[in-house]
């Protein structure tokens, strides 16, 4: 287990300067938990009270549309923080699911833990900011390639970005999480 924590201790230290001895004390204020593939980590409907960093596995955050069918509207791969922004600062019901792809290994922390740590630790405030604004940064690239970038460059963006997704993750996944049908993604995938 200490080498999985030395990963999360690694993963803060990229994220934001801070000295070894805070990014051990920040690791160490999180748990270890693992989720079996297809185990939710988020539920809509419920208070999402989890802050995951994913060390091992893929997830997905879905939700359902006004037909009932399934939207994947975003992916998480290896060495990522898991969670759902708006439920989890503003402690209001999920709209969305987080759910593992595969078997998933991490570590979290609850929401009452995570602000006894903004409170009390000036560098793990850095560490947050720069998740969150990196976070922001990628839905707005999402978004905007949603509007002004074409399915086949939505496709080739992703695997360019995130290759394990269309290793391990199931086609209609990939295939709402792009926008398209089934069948769009099994033609561009053909071209490839």
């Amino acid at each position: 287990m200490t080498k999985n924590r030395d990963l999360l201790i690694d993963f803060i230290l990229d994220i934001v300067p801070i000295s070894q001895e805070d990014a051990s004390e920040i690791a160490n204020a999180f748990r270890p938990l693992q989720l079996k593939k297809g185990e939710l980590l988020v539920n809509e409907n419920q208070i999402s009270d989890d802050y995951f960093y994913l060390q091992q596995g893929l997830m997905r955050t879905f939700l359902y549309d006004l037909n009932g069918d399934e939207i994947t509207t975003d992916f998480f791969t290896e060495n990522n923080v898991v969670f759902e922004v708006t439920s989890f600062f503003n402690r209001v019901q999920s709209e969305a699911n987080i759910q593992a792809i595969t078997e998933c290994f991490g570590f979290r922390i609850s929401y009452e833990e995570l602000n006894a740590l903004f409170h009390n630790k000036v560098a793990f405030r850095d560490f947050g900011r720069a998740i969150l604004v990196k976070e922001f940064i990628s839905s707005k690239k999402r978004n905007y390639g949603m509007i002004n970038r074409t399915a086949e460059q939505r496709y080739q963006d992703l695997l360019f970005s995130k290759p394990k997704i269309l290793q391990y993750s199931p086609l209609k996944y990939v295939a709402s999480y792009l926008g398209i049908t089934d069948s769009t993604l099994s033609r561009l995938r053909k071209k490839r």
